[in-house]
């Protein structure tokens, strides 16, 4: 076998063979060795996604606008590496162990993440929209509660670098903003502590508003709620609590809105008659549990409470999963809404005359489970604004069968 030597052994051979050390050898054995170079790895390249995105069928309509319910924008929510999104949370254990500022730090990331999700609105025509009311963790809660004064500058005006805030960026662009609580708040509760919640939350989003510099189309949008084993009982609670718990400040902004379950639009339009409290009228849940009178007789008479209290009129607009039969699956929204209501190009029902030869659409809100998507996917199909290609995502396979095996994946994921 034949054996390796090393350059210094080499070299102590040769010096034991002649008696004598070559002048170069001290200078081979102790010139310093550069470490060997580290590969460079070449930067990766990132190629665009190209998307496929079909061609829509095309539709007509002398409607003109269309909003957003847009707590949520997927292509948004997808950004690498920080996504930007408004409904950052934690647990009561967190604040237990980080204390309550750890919360109020996720509202200053929320609220200057709003800033770039109205941005991006107004970049793709989209002016109306619903805030997400997580904005600020727990700022309602009975015990860590907190007052959103801390995040002034974030939410109406940066007095200290002169940019712009939510609220101010919001004004600047005309978009109207609006807030959905969740379904525990319910005013018309027999349970004390569920209606003391109730008006806290409906006090913090007042707040939220108030705070942001919104004027009074910005409103808050509240299901009656649970019948209770008497609904005739329960709408008179509702009345009562209505009157005698709630702010001025809060009556000023608060709407309500039919549902697929409880109560529908023949319950809830005598109520707000009588309160002149405003109805958002739901197409979808009238068509799961449908009023008795037609629409265009009921529409006008919901928009005129709005323009009693000098606010503009708006509505809910959703589809049915393909596929739905049962009542629960007919609940659930689609990804996408292919079709705008003929009641919109009726006068009274989708606008009126504000002034002679100035007509005034209702605003009209989507909601969606492609959020965005599903707004500029209607603009596509009726030509109601130009959208950006860069920004559209092709369309999911939506039935009832495709989400529940999207449900079961998530749980799968959740567990693992």
């Amino acid at each position: 076998m034949q054996r390796r030597f090393s350059k210094r052994i080499q070299n102590r051979k040769k010096l034991d063979e002649k008696g004598e050390e070559s002048p170069l050898t001290d200078l081979d054995d102790d010139q310093p060795v550069s470490p060997p170079k580290k590969r460079q790895r070449k930067a990766k390249v990132v190629e665009p996604v190209v998307y496929d995105i079909l061609p829509v069928e095309s539709k007509t309509t002398t409607y003109q606008g269309v909003g957003l319910k847009a707590c949520i924008n997927t292509i948004l929510r997808a950004s690498k590496p920080d996504p930007i999104f408004c409904s950052r949370t934690c647990r009561i254990d967190t604040i237990l162990k980080h204390g309550i500022d750890f919360a109020k730090n996720l509202g200053i990331r929320n609220t200057n993440d709003l800033l770039k999700l109205i941005q991006w609105n107004e970049d793709n025509r989209i002016r109306f929209m619903r805030i997400s009311s997580d904005l600020f963790p727990f700022a309602s809660h009975d015990k860590y509660g907190y007052d959103l004064d801390y995040a002034a500058a974030e939410l109406k005006v940066r007095t200290s670098d002169f940019t712009q805030a939510a609220g101010d960026l919001a004004n600047l662009y005309g978009h109207r903003m609006t807030l959905h609580p969740g379904q525990f708040t319910q005013i018309a509760s027999p349970k004390k502590n569920v209606v003391d919640a109730s008006i806290r939350e409906l006090h913090y989003h007042c707040s939220i508003l108030k705070h942001m510099g919104i004027e009074k189309d910005g409103v808050i949008i509240i299901h009656v709620g649970g019948v209770y084993g008497d609904k005739v009982a329960t709408l008179a609670r509702f009345k009562e609590n209505y009157k005698a718990l709630l702010s001025d400040d809060i009556k000023a902004r608060l709407v309500i809105e039919n549902d697929e379950m409880c109560y529908n639009v023949d319950d809830l339009l005598p109520v707000s008659e009588e309160l002149d409290l405003p109805l958002v009228f739901d197409y979808h849940h009238d068509w799961i549990y449908p009023s008795s009178e037609p629409l265009t007789t009921l529409i006008p008479r919901i928009n005129a409470i709005w323009h009693k209290k000098g606010i503009k009129p708006k509505q809910h607009l959703s589809s049915p999963r393909p596929g739905a039969v049962t009542v629960m699956e007919k609940r659930a929204h689609a990804r996408r809404c292919t079709t705008l209501p003929m009641e919109l190009e009726a006068e009274g029902a989708g606008w009126w005359w504000r002034a002679p030869g100035d007509r005034e659409w209702i605003d009209l809100m989507i909601e969606a489970k492609d959020k965005e998507q599903a707004v500029l996917q209607l603009y596509r199909i009726y030509d109601l604004a130009p959208v950006m290609w860069e920004n559209l995502r092709p369309e999911q396979t939506d039935t009832v069968g495709s989400h529940q095996q999207e449900a079961s994946t998530a749980r799968t994921r959740r567990k693992a």
